[in-house]
C-alpha cells in the first residue's frame, strides 16, 4: 500500500479463522487503520490479493464488501450525528434494505443488545454520551449482518 512515495504496508499477511478473535496492536501511525480500511475497499491495496470465504475482494467496491459479510466500525465512530439513533441503525442495515421484516428483526436484536439505544432511538445521534455512541457505532455495524467485524479503536 503506497501514499505517493510513501510505503505504508508491506508484505501483510493476515489470516482469520471463523470464531477467532484477533487484535491489531500497535502504536499511532502503524498501519492498524489504513489496513482495516484496505480491507474495507475504502483505499485501494496496490499489490497483492485480499481474501474473505475464498472469494478475492481486492479492488471491490465496499458496498460489496459489505453485502460478502465484511464490516468496519471505523475510528471516532463516524456516526450521521443529525440523524436519530434509529436512522443511523437502519444506515448500517442498507443492505438488507429489501427484506423489511428481517430488518426490523435485527434492529430489536441491537436493541436488546444496547437497551438505552432503544429508549434513546428517535433522539439525534449527536446528542448521545460518548459511550452510547460507540454502542450505536457497532450497533450499526452489526445490523449488516457481518460475518467479519473489524473494530477500529473500539475502546475511543
Amino acid at each position: 500500500m503506497s501514499f505517493g512515495g510513501f510505503e505504508a504496508l508491506k508484505n501483510i499477511n493476515l489470516e482469520v479463522h471463523e470464531g477467532e478473535l484477533v487484535v491489531l496492536l500497535g502504536a499511532n501511525g502503524a498501519g492498524k487503520s489504513t489496513i482495516f480500511n484496505t480491507i474495507s475497499g475504502l483505499i485501494k491495496s496496490t499489490s497483492g490479493d485480499i481474501h474473505f470465504n475464498g472469494n478475492n475482494i481486492r479492488g471491490s467496491a465496499p458496498d460489496r464488501i459489505v453485502k460478502a459479510g465484511v464490516v468496519q466500525c471505523a475510528e471516532g465512530k463516524k456516526l450521521f450525528s443529525e440523524m436519530s439513533v434509529q436512522e443511523n441503525l437502519m444506515m448500517g442495515g442498507f443492505v438488507h434494505r429489501r427484506n423489511k421484516a428481517q430488518l426490523k428483526h435485527y434492529k430489536e436484536e441491537t436493541y436488546d443488545l444496547f437497551p438505552i439505544l432503544n429508549s434513546k432511538k428517535d433522539d439525534a445521534a449527536a446528542s448521545l454520551s460518548g459511550g452510547q455512541q460507540q454502542m450505536l457505532a457497532i450497533g450499526r455495524a452489526l445490523m449488516a449482518k457481518p460475518k467479519l467485524i473489524m473494530l477500529d479503536e473500539p475502546s475511543v
